[in-house]
């Protein structure tokens, strides 16, 4: 396999009976397919008639997480608040295990096989990702908060799966590591945003004016970020 393949694996369909299940449920686990999930007493034939019922909707979901998962194997990061265009070389007799470190503008992983060891390679880019992001938008944040006269005391960056950012009533900055993927003024308008709480921990019609006041187009940013801004983010840095 060259570095430009894309690896070969499938996603699958199981079943999993639960004590703690009353009822029955489908869901989507990515990258690994879907589950069903059931209440330990159901039969089995009822099994095969909730997945023949269900059938078109889980082929539909297997296959959306199928294409997905082609982005799990990156061949370049791109970061556009700060232009960084960064390489990914995969070496077949490698082991690496270590802390990535950027040389020369490229990373080094291993060569994913399967599912297991593409996971693998998952985990040591969002190692890498944890420790830029932090890096990216404290400056970010920083140099926000000195242009806005907005003090804050702490911040602390890392993987959400729901939110951008939020702000404590400690004034502790909380941000989703993934805003750098995001173009920069969607990422100023996360932290506008937080900053903003430091005064207004509400979204109270006071808040919604300060924050006009120091960010006034934050109406049109607020709803590309709605809108688009998930789409931007690989699926290597969400498994």
């Amino acid at each position: 396999m060259s570095s430009t393949d894309k690896p070969e694996f499938t996603v699958k369909l199981w079943c999993r009976k639960s004590r703690k299940a009353h009822s029955i449920s489908i869901r989507t686990l990515p990258p690994y397919g879907v589950e069903i999930v059931l209440p330990e007493s159901t039969n089995d034939n009822f099994v095969k008639k909730i997945i023949g019922q269900n059938q078109a909707y889980i082929n539909r979901k297997l296959s959306q997480i199928e294409k997905r998962n082609l982005d799990i194997k990156p061949l370049t990061i791109f970061f556009p608040v700060t232009n960084e265009h960064i390489n990914i070389v995969y070496l077949k007799s490698a082991s690496i295990d270590k802390p990535l470190e950027v040389v020369d503008g490229t990373l080094t992983l291993n060569e994913p096989t399967g599912m297991e060891s593409l996971i693998d390679n998952s985990k040591l880019l969002q190692v890498w990702l944890q420790k830029r992001a932090t890096c990216i938008l404290k400056d970010i944040l920083d140099t926000t908060a000195q242009k806005l006269n907005i003090p804050y005391n702490k911040i602390k960056v890392g993987p959400r799966k729901s939110i951008w950012g939020s702000c404590s009533y400690k004034q502790n900055i909380n941000l989703n590591r993934n805003l750098i993927f995001l173009k920069s003024d969607l990422i100023e308008y996360v932290i506008t945003h937080e900053l903003c709480h430091v005064f207004e921990m509400n979204h109270s019609p006071s808040f919604w004016s300060l924050l006009n006041e120091v960010f006034p187009n934050y109406r049109k940013i607020k709803g590309q970020l709605r809108s688009n801004a998930n789409s931007s983010i690989p699926s290597w840095a969400l498994v």
